[in-house]
């Protein structure tokens, strides 16, 4: 008896060890995602090139993000195709909160009405994040040009269709498509000046080689302060603050003309909601600080700052806008 009972104890003490350590075994996946997010670096894809005002949001919201966090906010600039090599690698990455994409109009809202194949939806296969900032596109003129306001470009324009020129910086882009909405809502025809960068096409506006263009405030003011461009008209629904007297174009009477270029943080589909939740909570932090609301005034940034719903209804909304422009144009790229 006193045998069997050793035994039965060994047995017992043995299978309580095994059955702890598969226990323990099944609760290190528990354990490991309950670690707290984040807890390495986050890769944030810009689809830009370095250095540019456009990845300027993302710089100074990653800075105050790794203050925070004590998570570095990696930016990895990826430019090139429109900005679809960016986006297309944050579309496909691991839905875990550590790959970011820093996003436009461009490759978000314009892309799927230019291209009839993409190697990503950005509507199905990336996620809101938080709305950065708009940045307002203003029709600048050369100092050179007779036309002092929006009515003398529309009368000029129908006095002589198609004979007023307008740089566009990159075909398909922003500075091309709010060309292309100012002309179906004027109902005018213009001669648009193709160009590969805005720095040329700006240079040559300035230069009086071409009378117009349309470019953010920011690319524009150093000239415009210089005295080498005239501003007639603000593309958004309320006057820049950059330029508090520039009427825009609805106080004009052209209406349908908001078209920032906007600026937001995106995650890949299946991101997890707490973690949606805790990076839009730091962003919103982190655009409220004094001295990043200073560096993207300097950049005639408006901070919008709304979360994921807001943002996924106004990513709907210019969606829309620049489907039916694209459409109208016929405008179709490769």
């Amino acid at each position: 008896m006193r045998q069997v009972a050793c035994k039965t104890w060994k047995t017992w003490k043995s299978g309580r060890a095994l059955a702890v350590a598969l226990v323990s075994l099944l609760a290190l996946p528990l354990f490991a995602a309950e670690a707290p997010y984040p807890n390495r670096p986050i890769r944030m894809l810009v689809p830009y090139p370095p250095g540019g005002g456009l990845d300027l949001p993302g710089r100074a919201v990653g800075q105050k993000f790794a203050e925070s966090t004590g998570q570095q906010m990696i930016l990895d600039n990826r430019g090139g195709a429109g900005g679809l090599i960016a986006s297309d690698i944050v579309a496909k990455a691991s839905p875990d909160g550590y790959t970011l994409l820093l996003a436009s109009n461009g490759q978000i809202s314009i892309a799927p009405s230019l291209y009839d194949k993409m190697p990503y939806d950005p509507l199905r296969d990336l996620v809101p994040i938080t709305h950065f900032v708009d940045t307002p596109m203003v029709l600048f003129a050369s100092v050179s040009y007779p036309a002092q306001s929006v009515a003398d470009v529309v009368a000029a324009a129908k006095a002589r269709p198609g004979t007023v020129g307008i740089a566009l910086s990159g075909v398909g882009g922003v500075s091309h498509l709010t060309m292309e909405l100012f002309r179906q809502r004027a109902g005018i025809q213009l001669l648009g000046v193709p160009y590969k960068g805005a720095g040329q096409a700006m240079g040559d506006v300035a230069g009086g080689s071409v009378p117009l263009i349309f470019s953010t405030l920011a690319a524009g003011k150093p000239l415009l302060d210089a005295g080498k461009l005239r501003a007639l008209a603000v593309a958004s629904a309320k006057r820049s603050s950059g330029l508090p007297n520039l009427p825009t174009f609805g106080e004009l009477g052209f209406a349908g003309m908001e078209a920032p270029l906007w600026i937001g943080m995106m995650a890949p589909k299946g991101t997890p909601q707490p973690v949606i939740a805790r990076l839009h909570a730091e962003f919103v932090k982190a655009l409220a600080a004094s001295d990043v609301r200073e560096r993207l005034a300097a950049q005639s940034a408006e901070i919008v700052a709304e979360g994921p719903a807001a943002f996924a209804a106004m990513i709907r909304r210019d969606a829309q806008l620049w489907r039916g422009v694209i459409k109208t144009a016929n405008i179709k790229l490769e």
